[in-house]
């Protein structure tokens, strides 16, 4: 389940930067410190109804079009990950001449673009 308290702080920063202000002029025109600012779009403080509204303010936008903003983001946070599988030939059925270019290819393939049949099918599983 996404968490609501990021998300929330990703919506604000992503709004705060379109708007091309700092976190200290946001917190200026919004009635509230920089460092809170910082703490809400890291998703370390919740801020309450009030400081959302001001918050919406600051970024001239009104409180529903930030809370909108906040569940579409939250469904995609919900959706699914795409996972790219790779499917190999089997030896047999490679020609001599393709073998190289499979081998670089698995070669080039990062560690961490990399989940196993089990990973895979424990996240399956569990969504």
């Amino acid at each position: 389940m996404p968490d609501l308290q990021k998300i929330l702080g990703k919506v604000i920063r992503r709004e705060r930067q379109y708007s091309h202000l700092t976190m200290k002029e946001l917190g200026d025109k919004a009635g509230l410190s920089e460092i809170y600012i910082g703490e809400i779009e890291r998703g370390q403080k919740y801020p309450s109804a009030k400081v959302l509204e001001s918050l919406a303010e600051a970024l001239n936008l009104n409180i529903a079009d930030l809370l909108e903003f906040t569940a579409e983001e939250f469904r995609i946070e919900q959706m699914p990950q795409p996972v790219e599988v790779v499917v190999l030939p089997t030896p047999s059925q490679v020609g001599r001449q393709n073998r190289s270019g499979i081998k670089d290819f698995v070669n080039s393939v990062q560690p961490a673009n990399i989940l196993s049949l089990n990973s895979y099918l424990k996240q399956k599983h569990s969504a």
